[in-house]
């Protein structure tokens, strides 16, 4: 018989070996665990498209470095983000239907990797000029529209596509789906749908800077995707940090420039589990930190070449590592006071760890919209002399014309009988023949021959003739130029401008980009918002004829001028036969409202001079029409419409018996007025037509 005492060493005996044997387990398993390298992460196959375009064509002045911005994106997805050589293809300046080629080559070679069952993502990325309605390549459009057709038709899992030029938020705008926060993505090898990003909302310029050689946006989106994005220190960049590290530092270094606040956009459709990632920086044979005690604007530039990262470290915040080539590098660190500047080398498989060094001070940058026109040069304050008051016949016989400073001269006034001229004025210059600014006028210009400047904040007013390079309020003469107006209006009998936010009003206007409104006689544009007058013609529109029936003729031939939302037209109709036979033939103006599939709704005014008889005219009347006409349109150049009218005839002096026009002669609804020598009749009708 065994005795407790004996039960009880029993137990604890056992009790020791157990825990032995479970330390010994516990402590393989963690070795056998840290002996494990990391899980891949990137184990897509990944093809890349890139796109710059300097050249948009018109007026837009030629970019510097949308080639040079494609190149920076190409080599970060190639070094950093698993895009092999083979499955990339870049493009400079192409023509729409070379991108249309090269979409749909990366198509057919997504099509034959997919057969292997890889998972495929294909990433897009074009930096260049557009505008609300597309890319603009060397003068001509690609619809966003199409474009996002082509990209969804590549047959990848994940398609994520990065625009970075003007109003690219035009491109993230969908119908009929849901945007999902930037933050709620999908893992890297599980994910499907689309992600696409722009650098700008639909009504902001996207703009690059001369310091930082390239766009800012573009900029900062391959600075984060090389470190300085990684939030949670993983070294893997997700979309959505890369994302987050663009939209902050654009927004904060475009605050303050000439093209004003920068907005990235975004329209994100994901669905999987996990993170969508865009770099793996584990692995980098070359990197660069940034010890916790530096801080401020940093910007790491190649000795000798160009600007490769820019950031915001907070003084005193952790340690940032940069993924860089291999060579020697200019470290510059604004801590708002100072700029502190270090020349370090970064080896091919090494860390080289910053530390602070000389000072140096930063000159002021310039920048140029992506769709607008250059900033002049920045002369410097001490190179400008001011001259209050100016007074003479012509430029060497004048007050500016005696200085001999050798500095460029301002002017608060200048008046001159013949002409004068100044670099810059902040104030008024008058003039009998012309009036000339060389850089800036903040005022007024005023003449009776002509007015010319470089920029205007203000007005220029002349009998003859103003020019200006941009144009921010008014120019009225006879005949107005600008290469920009924005904002502002051109008044005269000839106004000429190439890109305008604003009204044109006069005889005759030509405009090559106008954000607003064209009311003459006779418009010409490249694209507008609205044209009012008797002929608006836009090369975006441009001219559809139409062949309709109504209440007052069997057959009408018309040609529509249409505009982004107004349109005019002319018309000419007959009823050849009946009690109330006649031509008729006028004009009308009117605006589109966009339904639903392919669906649209017109409204419109028109007035007629119409004529009782066929082959012999019995005298003409006014005929007006408000119609409301819906149609349908399949196909770019066919729509089919139709709707009621409202109708209005002015008979002057007529016998009172006189036949209604058109079709038919009689309804319950008509009303008749009837006076002396005029009778006013006015019914409802109805019109209906086919539009080519």
């Amino acid at each position: 018989m065994i005795g407790w005492t004996t039960v009880l060493r029993l137990a604890l005996s056992l009790l020791v070996v157990g825990m032995v044997s479970l330390s010994t387990r516990v402590q393989a398993a963690e070795s056998g665990r840290a002996a494990m390298p990391p899980a891949p992460v990137l184990t897509v196959r990944r093809f890349a498209l890139v796109v710059g375009a300097n050249d948009g064509g018109g007026d837009r002045v030629v970019l510097r470095y949308a080639g040079s911005d494609a190149a920076a994106v190409s080599e970060v997805l190639q070094r950093f983000g698993g895009v092999e050589d083979g499955d990339h293809e870049a493009l400079v300046d192409p023509t729409p239907e070379e991108l249309s080629a090269a979409l749909e080559h990366m198509a057919q070679r997504i099509r034959a990797a997919r057969r292997g069952g890889q998972h495929i993502q294909f990433v897009f990325y074009y930096s260049g000029h557009s505008d609300e309605e597309g890319l603009l390549l060397g003068g001509r459009r690609m619809a966003y529209k199409e474009l996002r057709r082509q990209v969804q038709e590549v047959p990848a899992d994940v398609r994520i596509a990065v625009l970075d030029s003007c109003a690219s938020g035009a491109f993230t705008r969908t119908k009929g789906g849901t945007k999902r926060a930037p933050f709620l993505l999908t893992s890297g090898t599980e994910v499907t749908g689309h992600a696409f990003l722009s650098s700008s909302s639909i009504d902001e310029a996207a703009q690059e800077s001369d310091r930082i050689g390239g766009s800012f946006f573009t900029h900062y989106f391959t600075t984060g995707l090389r470190g300085a994005a990684d939030v949670d220190g993983d070294r893997l960049i997700t979309l959505s940090e890369a994302y987050q590290f663009a939209f902050d530092e654009t927004l904060a270094r475009t605050e303050a420039t000439r093209g004003g606040a920068q907005h990235a956009a975004y329209d994100i459709q994901l669905a999987g589990t996990g993170d969508l990632i865009m770099t793996d920086l584990r692995q980098t044979s070359a990197q660069l930190e940034l010890a916790p005690e530096v801080g401020g604007r940093i910007a790491v530039r190649r000795v000798g070449g160009e600007l490769t990262a820019e950031l915001y470290k907070p003084p005193g915040s952790g340690a940032v590592e940069l993924a860089l080539e291999p060579g020697r590098y200019q470290v510059s660190v604004d801590d708002g006071q100072d700029l502190w500047r270090s020349e370090l080398t970064v080896a091919d498989g090494g860390r080289s760890v910053l530390e602070r060094d000389d000072l140096h001070k930063v000159q002021p940058e310039s920048t140029v919209q992506r769709g607008g026109l250059a900033a002049p040069p920045a002369v410097a304050a001490e190179e400008i002399k001011d001259v209050p008051f100016n007074a003479g016949v012509l430029p060497p016989l004048s007050i500016n014309g005696q200085d001999r400073s050798g500095k460029k001269l301002r002017n608060v006034a200048s008046v001159a009988v013949a002409w004068s001229r100044v670099y810059r004025l902040d104030g008024v210059a008058v003039a009998l023949g012309a009036t000339v600014v060389d850089e800036r006028m903040n005022g007024a210009q005023l003449s009776f021959g002509g007015n010319l400047a470089g920029r205007v904040d203000g007005a220029q007013i002349s009998t003859g003739f103003n020019h200006a390079k941009l144009v921010s309020g008014v120019q009225a003469a006879a005949i107005n130029h600008a290469r920009v107006v924005e904002p502002g209006m051109q008044g005269g009998l000839v106004n000429v401008v190439g890109t305008m936010r604003g009204v044109q009003l006069g005889l005759v206007n030509v405009g090559s980009d106008v954000r607003g409104a064209q009311v003459g006689l006779l418009n010409f544009s490249g694209q507008t918002d609205a044209g009012v007058g008797l002929i608006s013609i836009t090369r975006e529109g441009n001219v559809h004829p139409e062949l309709s029936i109504s209440d007052t003729s069997l057959v009408n031939l018309g040609l529509r001028f249409p505009a982004r939302h107004t349109y005019s037209f002319l018309e000419v109709g007959v009823q050849p036969a009946g009690r109330g036979e006649g031509w008729q033939a006028g004009l009308g103006f009117g605006g589109r409202i966009a339904l639903p599939a392919k669906l649209f709704l017109d409204l419109d005014l028109a007035g007629y001079a119409y004529f009782h008889g066929v082959s012999e005219l019995h005298g003409s009347d006014i005929l007006a029409k408000l119609r409301m006409t819906f149609g349908y349109q399949p196909f770019e150049r066919l729509s089919v419409f139709g709707g009621p009218t409202l109708n209005t005839l002015i008979d002057f002096g007529l016998p009172q018996d006189l036949a209604q026009p058109g079709l038919y002669q009689w309804s319950a609804l008509d009303y008749t007025h009837t006076g002396s020598e005029v009778r006013v009749r006015v019914w409802p009708g109805f019109v209906a037509g086919v539009r080519f």
